[in-house]
């Protein structure tokens, strides 16, 4: 959508100023994202959950070039973002993980040290992963009880809230969503039930 230089002056003013603009994404929903605006050879990095505010550019504005940016009406400046994102956005992924992404990768490691078994009593010890099918998806899962798990992360020294970590390692592809109960011969617990191939692409098999 273009900008319309006869009502918007100085908002095309600065739109014509900025070379390109890359949106920066992590691996997850939940990771920063940025917005990275290119600016006669310089870069103004924007966090996006601030971006609706026109304060953070004016400031890196100001840092970079030493005088202020063109003044924009506060009602234009969601136009002048739409239309940089229609007409000069491209998209990256983020080059670091996040904390979250991180500790989820490091967990996944952890859980993948012990062999998958169909042994209710080794899992309910924290000693395997246990084989279980869910009706809903009828998928094979390699299930560990939460109450296994998750001193597991603090003993690794990950300080996280669990739902946190499970949302994660959930739209990683590493776990079934949820922590739902599992029957291990009879008793039922809350478990952490990661995927088989997930497990086994850690494991590199």
């Amino acid at each position: 959508m273009p900008l319309e230089p006869e009502e918007l002056t100085a908002e095309m003013k600065l739109y014509n100023m900025i070379d390109k603009v890359v949106i920066v994404r992590g691996a997850i929903s939940s990771d920063p994202k940025t917005w990275e605006l290119y600016i006669q050879g310089k870069n103004l990095t924007l966090d996006t959950d601030r971006l609706g505010n026109m304060k953070q550019f004016n400031q890196q504005y100001l840092k970079a070039f030493d005088r202020p940016a063109p003044r924009i009406k506060l009602s234009r400046w969601p136009s002048l973002l739409e239309a940089l994102a229609e007409d000069k956005a491209t998209y990256a992924q983020a080059p670091e993980e996040s904390r979250t992404v991180f500790i989820a990768r490091q967990m996944l490691e952890i859980v993948c040290d012990r062999e998958a078994s169909d042994d209710a009593e080794e899992a309910l010890s924290g000693f395997a992963l246990f084989i279980h099918v869910f009706k809903d998806d009828e998928k094979v899962y390699y299930c560990m009880p939460s109450k296994i798990f998750l001193p597991l992360v603090d003993g690794a020294g990950f300080k996280i809230l669990p739902n946190e970590l499970s949302s994660a390692m959930t739209e990683l592809g590493m776990k079934k969503s949820a922590t739902p109960r599992v029957s291990y011969c009879g008793k039922q617990e809350r478990s952490w039930c990661f995927i088989r191939d997930a497990v086994l692409r850690e494991r590199g098999e």
